[in-house]
């Protein structure tokens, strides 16, 4: 009488070294990709602050509000009018209010210099900042058509070794980061 042999049951020695290989792939891109703490760099932050305008004036757009970015040296706080159309907000109009919508903190080990109203498109760019600004309270407020008061941010790494620019264009409202000032 001839045995059948039984289907195997398991994992082979080779299939387990395919998937500790693939998670040591993703762990070295993981930890392997700056060599600053939690992925804080210039380009990094550039890059997020380019999403949170591009957001800003998104949401400025579906909702038919004026939006405002804020921004500080350790922060981005979005704004939202609280009435809908293209009449400007007016400070002295108490009847309609600044709402926030949400707030993004710059990380540790990349300083914000500077704002500019000056939408620096090519570098180098002459109102580029020579020292940082610690009181830094600089806005964008996006009309509910798109377009935007337009601008350049300035941020570098502690060395200035990166240095990034983040333009918003007037008439568009687009933000796109640009490497050197």
């Amino acid at each position: 009488m001839i045995k059948r042999r039984q289907p195997q049951r398991g994992v082979t020695l080779m299939e387990l070294m395919v998937v500790v290989v693939i998670i040591a792939v993703f762990a070295a891109l993981m930890f392997g990709v700056n060599s600053q703490t939690y992925g804080a760099s210039a380009t990094n932050v550039a890059d997020q602050l380019t999403t949170d305008l591009n957001v800003c004036k998104m949401r400025a757009v579906s909702t038919r509000r004026w939006h405002r970015c804020e921004l500080t040296p350790t922060t981005m706080t979005m704004w939202q009018w609280s009435k809908t159309g293209m009449t400007i907000p007016a400070a002295t109009d108490l009847t309609y209010i600044w709402q926030q919508v949400s707030v993004d903190n710059v990380p540790t080990g990349v300083t914000v210099w500077d704002g500019s109203t000056t939408v620096c498109i090519t570098g180098p760019c002459g109102a580029a900042p020579t020292v940082a600004n610690s009181t830094l309270v600089f806005d964008f407020d996006f009309r509910p058509d798109g377009s935007s008061t337009g601008g350049t941010i300035y941020v570098s790494d502690p060395g200035k070794n990166k240095q990034y620019r983040v333009v918003v264009y007037k008439s568009t409202g687009s933000s796109y980061a640009r490497n050197s000032w």
